[in-house]
């Protein structure tokens, strides 16, 4: 009796891993995230390649997209509460594509007195406020992911909670900023000939100690 039981058990949990492992849309449903660059371009590209217009390809793939996540949610429902109480459930997505137009943080600081200066940049070896922090896997996942639009209510506490620390530590500092700087992914000849691609500045965000305007 004991081994059909656990026979029985193992056959469930199986199942229940089969159906967390079923790919779906889950976030991606959110199109904010599809004003992205990296996004668009691979629209573009799969819309070129189709002969059809990018807009209408991604409204003919949002409608498939909430049909399979539904049947996708369905499939799940009656393993839902196992997954949760094992906390096995499969939260990112993997392999989804290249990030064409990544993202790195800057973090800048300013005195009543001065201009802004550099404390922290991604792959700087003179601005390294914190750096053994974000260089954490964990914290390196949580970088990535508040460079997108979709996240933007994360990144702004993200940046309070930096700007507090900052502050805290500095008694010349007045104003934090923080952003990132989103470019192209080099090319090869730009990899040999070791050239850095144009970058632009987004997610600009400004945190002021209080009193000063930021």
């Amino acid at each position: 009796m004991k081994r059909h039981l656990l026979a029985a058990f193992v056959v469930w949990h199986a199942l229940a891993m089969l159906a967390s492992a079923l790919p779906s849309p889950g976030a991606g449903l959110n199109r904010s995230y599809w004003s992205d660059p990296t996004v668009q371009a691979e629209f573009g590209s799969w819309a070129e390649l189709l002969g059809m217009e990018s807009s209408v390809l991604q409204d003919d793939i949002f409608a498939l997209a909430v049909r399979v996540q539904a049947g996708v949610e369905q499939v799940r429902a009656p393993f839902a509460a196992w997954l949760a109480v094992t906390n096995t459930e499969q939260s990112w997505k993997m392999f989804v594509a290249p990030h064409r137009f990544p993202t790195r943080l800057q973090l800048r600081v300013a005195s009543a007195t001065s201009e802004w200066a550099v404390v922290y940049a991604e792959d700087s070896a003179d601005a390294l406020w914190m750096a053994s922090r974000f260089r954490n896997e964990r914290m390196r996942a949580s970088v990535f992911a508040w460079g997108w639009p979709a996240a933007r209510t994360r990144w702004t506490s993200a940046c309070k909670g930096m700007a507090a620390e900052l502050l805290a530590q500095r008694a010349d500092v007045v104003r934090v900023q923080c952003r990132f700087a989103k470019m192209t992914s080099p090319s090869a000849a730009q990899v040999r000939a070791n050239e850095e691609p144009a970058e632009r500045w987004v997610l600009t965000q400004e945190v002021g100690r209080r009193g000063e305007d930021p």
